[in-house]
């Protein structure tokens, strides 16, 4: 420290490192700028979180029907299903919308019907592909949101490519 100033002054890379920390504009700064900015970056990381959340339910209502409608292939699909089933508890437990005060905000829809295509074969090249186009689409999403939302949107496409490779020789 030097001299005159107290021992217990905090030197200001500290204060300023705890604002920041915080989430606290730096006085003098534009605080506007960086907040309008971060709830852009929000809401469009809460689109592209409700957007994995669709495909998810989306997956696991065509795994039903093709279940539903192929029962000798259920011990095959089922192991998968599950998987889909956790990633859309994990997917929602990070949806977190806002105070309602904002009517632009996604909200998670309801799943689309599905059907299950005629002939063992088909229903599961119908299943392939659909596992192949959510890898694909978590893959590009994980370059759109924060480190966390990514490693977690990358897990869930390295899992559908699994089950995409798996479901190949089908």
């Amino acid at each position: 420290m030097p001299e005159g100033v107290p021992a217990t002054a905090l030197p200001r890379r500290a204060l300023l490192g705890a604002g920041a920390a915080l989430g606290l504009p730096l006085v003098g700064g534009c605080g506007g700028a960086g907040r309008d900015a971060g709830t852009a970056a929000a809401r469009a990381e809460l689109t592209v979180l409700v957007g994995a959340i669709a495909a998810e339910q989306d997956l696991i209502a065509l795994y039903e029907a093709v279940r539903g409608a192929h029962a000798p292939l259920a011990a095959r699909i089922d192991p998968a299903l599950a998987h889909h089933r956790e990633h859309l508890a994990v997917l929602k437990r990070h949806y977190r919308p806002g105070s309602g005060d904002r009517a632009d905000e996604a909200a998670i829809p309801a799943p689309r019907a599905q059907r299950a295509p005629a002939g063992r074969a088909r229903a599961l090249a119908a299943l392939r592909q659909a596992e192949e186009r959510a890898a694909a689409a978590r893959a590009a999403e994980a370059g759109k949101v924060e480190p966390g939302l990514a490693q977690l949107l990358a897990s869930i496409g390295a899992c559908e490519a699994g089950h995409a490779a798996a479901l190949e020789g089908a």
